[in-house]
């Protein structure tokens, strides 16, 4: 007896240890990722709220640690499995945004301290939800290093691809081997301090291989399964392709979030340049956005283009979710939050917004989750016609067509037989229903701006079951009306019955 316990016992450990195993090292293509500045987000403490000034757009507005941790629920509820942080440490008056660093080993005052850093990484991961944090490569203009004449080499007058805001700020001279050192060592101190779970590194194009290299070699050995996600901007695609040998474990190309942007904030655009872009970049694995606290955001870019941001949003959303790239949604989006550049890109969250996109995040998050073709699948543009693509995406025996139409009318296509089969039909996923070939293709028809995904099933026939349950329910309806009349008829007549004795 005691025997069979233990055996038990050891059963259930090998069980949920390697159901626990697979949670903390999640494939990366299974990830989606909710990005926010720290200050525009929502205010969890007013303790903090030292020169909070909402009529200005360079000023502090109250967003802080303790406000993310209260929204992880919220996060949580989108499907998103990782939440990316701009900068927490120190930073100038002016440092809303977290890149002017004024103190690299201390949380600014406005965002928290370090206990509430501890206890939003415990609040996520209670939650299965990853911490992210974009490791700053900038300083504050009033940074001591800045006088210093000892450290003038440790500035650099390269900027990267940032707005206006972050690119008049001093940045850090990574080829210097001292600010490398120096970096470094933060990096992992505060990866020892508060279990975040990776950094996103910008211009990884722009940065000696050696430093990145050393950076990702140095936290992988403190925790293999840490993530780092590097940034580059079009500049070398041979530097980004030794992103794996760098330790770079997803890869985000500024230019192709930039095309993809451009694509869905209009109606008819073709997307044929847009996947010739992805292909050029396929051996690596990628992750894309919208906008993104260095961009103009998506919202501003339908209005320029006079559509609906709604709409345009959706469509855009719809791309990111079903095409190969980790989905990077920046705060903002599900509401279709306006904004322009630099700072006027920072408007504060309102979490009393119409729910359309977030019921439509809901959804592509779910369908994501449950489609491993949309996730790690083989890509091929089979059409591109007047603004309507066609997309195959397959993995192992999964396979699934992702239809967009990116224009004004409800539009129609033809997806040849052969590339779906003469024994299948297409089963709507975002919108349901069948499709079956007709005249050797299969005709598929969607509504204005709008995407559905098709899964490739064996064709059905007749569902009988669907049939036999419906005749059960009319049959069991009919009864209970037949007994009802039955009943009514029965009092009826011992009524009469009654009044007839009462009259004599």
């Amino acid at each position: 007896m005691k025997w069979k316990r233990i055996s038990m016992l050891l059963v259930l450990l090998l069980l949920f240890g390697s159901s626990a195993s697979a949670q903390e090292h999640k494939d990366i293509h299974d990830e989606v990722i909710y990005s926010l500045m720290i200050n525009r987000f929502y205010n969890g403490s007013e303790r903090n709220d030292r020169n909070v000034n909402y009529e200005r757009l360079d000023a502090y507005y109250g967003g802080d640690l303790q406000g993310v941790a209260q929204k992880l629920d919220y996060i949580q509820e989108m499907g998103f499995t990782a939440v990316l942080l701009t900068p927490f440490m120190e930073n100038d008056d002016a440092g809303y945004h977290g890149y002017a660093v004024t103190n690299h080993y201390k949380i600014d005052n406005h965002f928290g301290t370090l206990k509430d850093l501890q206890n939003l990484v415990k609040k996520a991961h209670e939650r299965n939800i990853k911490i992210i944090v974009e490791f700053p490569l900038t300083i504050s203009n009033h940074h001591n290093w800045v006088a210093d004449k000892e450290k003038q080499a440790w500035i650099s007058n390269e900027s990267g691809a940032d707005n206006e805001v972050i690119k008049a700020l001093p940045h850090l001279n990574l080829k210097e081997s001292s600010v490398e050192k120096y970096l470094i060592k933060n990096a992992a101190w505060w990866s020892k301090q508060s279990d975040i779970d990776g950094y996103y590194v910008k211009d990884i194009d722009l940065a000696p291989s050696k430093f990145i290299s050393s950076f990702s070699q140095t936290l992988k050995n403190m925790n293999s399964s840490f993530l780092l996600i590097g940034e580059i901007n079009g500049h070398s695609l041979k530097k980004s392709e030794q992103a794996e040998s760098m330790g770079i474990d997803l890869v985000v190309d500024r230019t192709l979030a930039e095309a993809t942007a451009d694509t869905f904030s209009d109606t008819n655009r073709s997307q044929k340049m847009l996947y010739d872009k992805w292909d050029k970049g396929s051996n690596l694995p990628l992750a894309n956005f919208l906008d993104d606290v260095h961009s103009t955001r998506f919202t501003a870019k339908a209005l320029e283009s006079e559509n609906h941001p709604g709409a345009r949003t959706k469509q855009g959303l719809s791309y990111l979710y079903t095409s190969p790239s980790v989905p990077i949604v920046f705060y903002g989006t599900e509401i279709a939050l306006n904004g322009g550049k630099g700072a006027e890109n920072y408007g504060m969250m309102n979490f009393l917004a119409n729910p359309d996109i977030i019921d439509h995040i809901k959804k592509l998050a779910e369908l994501r989750a449950k489609s491993p073709s949309l996730r790690k699948g083989s890509f091929t543009l089979v059409s591109d016609q007047k603004g309507v693509a066609v997309y195959k995406r397959r993995y192992e025996d999964e396979t699934t067509f992702v239809v967009i139409n990116n224009t004004k009318e409800t539009s129609s296509v033809n997806v040849p037989l052969e590339k779906v089969g003469k024994e299948n039909e297409l089963r709507g996923l975002i919108t349901e229903g069948i499709i079956r070939p007709v005249d050797d293709v299969y005709n598929v028809s969607l509504e204005p701006e709008t995407t559905n995904v098709y899964k490739v099933v064996k064709k059905s026939g007749f569902n009988i079951g669907y049939i036999a349950a419906v005749a059960a329910v009319y049959t069991g309806f009919g009864i209970f009306l037949y007994k009802a009349s039955s009943k009514r008829r029965k009092e009826k007549k011992i009524s009469q019955s009654r009044r007839k004795d009462s009259a004599s």
